[in-house]
């Protein structure tokens, strides 16, 4: 059987986590392993893409804060985007428990 391992960071800021992932971006680790979870942050931002279940790259561009905004419109903080899994959709209680 093989072995799993799992770590879990917690930041202050957003810009401590954005500099977490990058750190592990130059040293070689598969980002699509990465999973992140935040509570209450808007801002915008200009992505350069994101991954999806498909393993494709699809490019934002100067069209991201809009398309940014409006999923944050539909879905607020009960979607969390999963790799492996892409989008998965909690209720209520659970999101508070996970986000607080």
């Amino acid at each position: 059987m093989a072995d799993k391992n799992s770590c879990v960071a917690l930041y202050s800021t957003h810009d401590l986590a954005e500099e977490a992932v990058r750190v592990l971006q130059k040293a070689a680790f598969d980002i699509k392993k990465v999973s992140i979870i935040g509570k209450g942050y808007h801002r915008e931002e200009h992505p350069i893409g994101f991954y999806n279940t498909g393993d494709r790259v699809r490019f934002w561009g100067a069209q991201g804060a809009f398309w940014g905004g409006v999923w944050g419109l539909l879905v607020g903080a009960a979607l969390f985007w999963i790799p492996g899994l892409g989008p998965v959709v909690m209720a209520g209680p659970l999101v508070a428990a996970l986000v607080g």
